[in-house]
């Protein structure tokens, strides 16, 4: 095989109403929210900053117009956070997308590019 040919591929997928702010970032962030029950929890686990994490949820909520996650405060009881309905909605439904645009590149990929034991 010719040593210019490529042998891996890498794309990006998201979504938006007007800006593009809802991506892998977002989804791994709400995803280990509702894992973890704590946003704090779960952009600490990505090795992320608060304010990143705060920032990047805010601009996805804004763009689709619906907030995600729901905070709850501290206190005795503790404090948390949960997906809302919507927040579960669009998190399943890009997880889905994503797999099936992964699929779909892999296979234009092999087409174009060859098996090269991927």
């Amino acid at each position: 095989m010719e040593s210019y040919i490529p042998k891996h591929f890498d794309f990006r997928v998201r979504v938006f109403m007007e800006e593009p702010d809802f991506g892998k970032g977002v989804a791994q962030l709400l995803s280990l929210t509702r894992d973890k029950g704590s946003l704090s929890a779960a952009h600490k686990s990505m090795g992320m900053a608060a304010s990143k994490a705060w920032k990047i949820l805010k601009r996805a909520e804004a763009d689709l117009g619906v907030k995600l996650v729901e905070r709850r405060s501290g206190g005795k009881q503790g404090g948390g956070s949960n997906l809302t309905p919507e927040g579960e909605d669009i998190l399943k439904r890009y997880e889905k997308f994503h797999k099936e645009v992964a699929e779909a590149a892999k296979e234009s990929f092999l087409k174009n590019f060859g098996d090269l034991g991927e």
